[in-house]
Protein backbone atom coordinates (compact mmCIF):
# COMPACT_ATOMS: atom_id res chain seq x y z
CA UNK A 1 0.00 0.00 0.00
CA UNK A 2 1.20 3.59 -1.06
CA UNK A 3 0.39 6.91 1.03
CA UNK A 4 0.78 9.84 0.10
CA UNK A 5 2.43 12.02 2.13
CA UNK A 6 2.31 15.87 2.35
CA UNK A 7 5.83 17.16 1.38
CA UNK A 8 5.57 20.20 3.39
CA UNK A 9 4.24 18.86 6.42
CA UNK A 10 4.61 15.00 6.27
CA UNK A 11 0.58 14.78 6.98
CA UNK A 12 -1.21 12.02 5.48
CA UNK A 13 -2.89 13.08 2.57
CA UNK A 14 -4.61 9.42 1.02
CA UNK A 15 -3.61 6.49 -0.70
CA UNK A 16 -3.59 4.15 -3.71
CA UNK A 17 -6.60 1.95 -2.73
CA UNK A 18 -8.54 5.13 -3.94
CA UNK A 19 -8.97 5.46 -7.82
CA UNK A 20 -7.17 8.89 -9.42
CA UNK A 21 -7.08 10.24 -12.78
CA UNK A 22 -4.56 12.78 -13.66
CA UNK A 23 -5.76 16.66 -14.40
CA UNK A 24 -3.41 18.55 -16.36
CA UNK A 25 -0.44 17.07 -15.96
CA UNK A 26 -0.78 18.68 -12.20
CA UNK A 27 -3.65 17.62 -9.97
CA UNK A 28 -5.24 14.20 -9.02
CA UNK A 29 -8.66 13.94 -9.73
CA UNK A 30 -9.65 10.97 -6.51
CA UNK A 31 -13.01 9.11 -6.66
CA UNK A 32 -14.57 9.04 -3.47
CA UNK A 33 -17.75 7.65 -1.63
CA UNK A 34 -20.33 9.61 1.46
CA UNK A 35 -20.15 6.18 3.66
CA UNK A 36 -21.95 5.38 6.81
CA UNK A 37 -20.09 4.70 9.77
CA UNK A 38 -21.48 3.70 13.31
CA UNK A 39 -19.45 3.89 16.23
CA UNK A 40 -16.25 2.15 16.04
CA UNK A 41 -17.14 1.00 12.32
CA UNK A 42 -14.27 1.63 10.00
CA UNK A 43 -17.31 2.22 7.08
CA UNK A 44 -16.76 -1.47 5.52
CA UNK A 45 -20.09 -2.98 5.02
CA UNK A 46 -21.62 -6.29 6.59
CA UNK A 47 -24.17 -8.26 5.36
CA UNK A 48 -27.27 -6.77 7.36
CA UNK A 49 -26.61 -3.71 5.48
CA UNK A 50 -30.10 -3.91 3.10
CA UNK A 51 -31.08 -0.45 4.19
CA UNK A 52 -33.09 -1.27 6.99
CA UNK A 53 -32.44 1.03 10.39
CA UNK A 54 -29.47 3.01 10.64
CA UNK A 55 -28.46 3.38 14.09
CA UNK A 56 -28.86 6.40 15.80
CA UNK A 57 -25.06 6.86 16.34
CA UNK A 58 -24.84 6.65 12.33
CA UNK A 59 -22.63 9.54 10.48
CA UNK A 60 -21.88 10.22 6.89
CA UNK A 61 -18.45 10.71 6.10
CA UNK A 62 -16.04 10.78 3.11
CA UNK A 63 -14.17 7.27 2.60
CA UNK A 64 -10.86 9.42 1.95
CA UNK A 65 -11.09 12.43 4.12
CA UNK A 66 -12.14 10.19 6.77
CA UNK A 67 -9.37 7.61 6.36
CA UNK A 68 -6.54 10.33 6.30
CA UNK A 69 -8.06 12.08 9.45
CA UNK A 70 -8.57 15.34 6.91
CA UNK A 71 -9.36 18.40 8.65
CA UNK A 72 -12.25 21.11 7.05
CA UNK A 73 -11.36 24.48 6.93
CA UNK A 74 -12.70 27.93 5.05
CA UNK A 75 -11.38 29.86 2.59
CA UNK A 76 -12.77 32.84 1.06
CA UNK A 77 -11.18 33.16 -2.51
CA UNK A 78 -8.91 36.35 -1.47
CA UNK A 79 -7.30 33.91 0.92
CA UNK A 80 -6.96 30.87 -0.70
CA UNK A 81 -5.41 32.73 -3.76
CA UNK A 82 -2.57 34.00 -1.27
CA UNK A 83 -1.99 30.65 0.41
CA UNK A 84 -1.99 29.19 -3.23
CA UNK A 85 0.50 31.59 -3.89
CA UNK A 86 2.96 30.89 -0.86
CA UNK A 87 2.05 27.02 -1.39
CA UNK A 88 3.00 26.45 -5.04
CA UNK A 89 6.31 28.10 -4.12
CA UNK A 90 7.24 25.55 -1.05
CA UNK A 91 6.12 22.47 -3.86
CA UNK A 92 8.66 24.66 -6.12
CA UNK A 93 11.15 24.83 -3.59
CA UNK A 94 10.48 20.70 -3.04
CA UNK A 95 10.74 20.06 -6.81
CA UNK A 96 13.84 22.07 -7.31
CA UNK A 97 15.70 19.62 -5.16
CA UNK A 98 13.63 16.70 -5.57
CA UNK A 99 12.64 16.95 -9.38
CA UNK A 100 14.51 19.39 -10.81
CA UNK A 101 13.33 18.75 -14.26
CA UNK A 102 9.99 19.05 -13.39
CA UNK A 103 9.50 22.45 -12.01
CA UNK A 104 9.13 24.06 -15.36
CA UNK A 105 6.06 21.89 -16.28
CA UNK A 106 4.61 22.38 -12.71
CA UNK A 107 4.70 26.26 -12.33
CA UNK A 108 3.04 26.08 -15.89
CA UNK A 109 0.60 23.76 -15.38
CA UNK A 110 -0.25 24.85 -12.09
CA UNK A 111 -0.99 28.25 -13.50
CA UNK A 112 -3.50 26.57 -16.31
CA UNK A 113 -5.08 24.56 -13.52
CA UNK A 114 -5.88 27.58 -11.03
CA UNK A 115 -7.31 29.77 -13.85
CA UNK A 116 -9.13 27.69 -16.27
CA UNK A 117 -10.46 25.14 -13.77
CA UNK A 118 -9.75 26.19 -9.85
CA UNK A 119 -10.86 29.55 -9.69
CA UNK A 120 -14.12 29.13 -11.83
CA UNK A 121 -15.81 26.23 -9.59
CA UNK A 122 -14.15 27.87 -6.48
CA UNK A 123 -17.45 28.95 -4.84
CA UNK A 124 -18.48 24.68 -5.34
CA UNK A 125 -15.45 23.80 -3.38
CA UNK A 126 -14.89 22.01 0.49
CA UNK A 127 -11.16 22.91 1.97
CA UNK A 128 -9.51 20.68 4.07
CA UNK A 129 -6.11 20.21 5.41
CA UNK A 130 -3.79 17.47 7.20
CA UNK A 131 -4.80 16.22 10.25
CA UNK A 132 -2.00 18.85 11.88
CA UNK A 133 -3.66 21.67 10.21
CA UNK A 134 -0.52 23.36 9.31
CA UNK A 135 -1.40 26.42 6.87
CA UNK A 136 1.57 25.78 4.72
CA UNK A 137 0.55 22.76 3.75
CA UNK A 138 -1.31 21.06 1.70
CA UNK A 139 -5.25 22.36 0.66
CA UNK A 140 -7.73 19.04 -0.76
CA UNK A 141 -10.47 20.40 -2.61
CA UNK A 142 -13.72 18.84 -2.50
CA UNK A 143 -16.95 19.44 -4.82
CA UNK A 144 -19.62 17.45 -6.02
CA UNK A 145 -19.88 17.44 -10.01
CA UNK A 146 -22.98 17.90 -11.57
CA UNK A 147 -25.45 15.02 -11.23
CA UNK A 148 -23.48 12.80 -9.02
CA UNK A 149 -23.95 11.71 -5.42
CA UNK A 150 -20.52 11.28 -4.56
CA UNK A 151 -17.78 13.92 -4.38
CA UNK A 152 -14.55 14.03 -6.26
CA UNK A 153 -11.66 16.10 -4.57
CA UNK A 154 -8.30 18.02 -6.48
CA UNK A 155 -5.16 17.37 -5.12
CA UNK A 156 -1.81 18.75 -6.59
CA UNK A 157 0.32 15.30 -6.97
CA UNK A 158 3.63 17.05 -6.93
CA UNK A 159 3.68 18.37 -3.08
CA UNK A 160 2.71 14.19 -2.16
CA UNK A 161 4.88 12.13 -1.45
CA UNK A 162 4.75 8.30 -1.95
CA UNK A 163 5.43 6.33 1.50
CA UNK A 164 4.99 2.45 1.37
CA UNK A 165 3.35 0.22 3.88
CA UNK A 166 3.37 -3.21 2.69
CA UNK A 167 3.87 -4.25 6.06
CA UNK A 168 0.90 -2.93 7.88
CA UNK A 169 -1.44 -5.47 9.42
CA UNK A 170 -5.16 -5.28 8.86
CA UNK A 171 -5.99 -2.80 11.58
CA UNK A 172 -3.03 -0.16 11.02
CA UNK A 173 -2.83 2.86 9.26
CA UNK A 174 0.00 5.21 8.43
CA UNK A 175 -1.26 6.97 11.88
CA UNK A 176 -1.58 4.14 14.44
CA UNK A 177 1.36 1.80 13.06
CA UNK A 178 2.54 -0.72 15.46
CA UNK A 179 5.91 -0.98 14.99
CA UNK A 180 8.04 -4.31 16.34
Amino acid sequence: MLIFKDVITGDEVLSDAFPKLVIDDVIWEVQTKNIVKTGDDSGIPNNDEDGGDIPSDAVTVNNVIDAHGLVETKFVKKDYLTYLKGYLKSVEAHLAKANPGRVDAFKKAAQTFVTKKLLPKFDEFQFFTGSSMDPTGIVVLMWYPDGEVDPKIWVFFDGLKAVSYTHLRAHETGRNLVCR
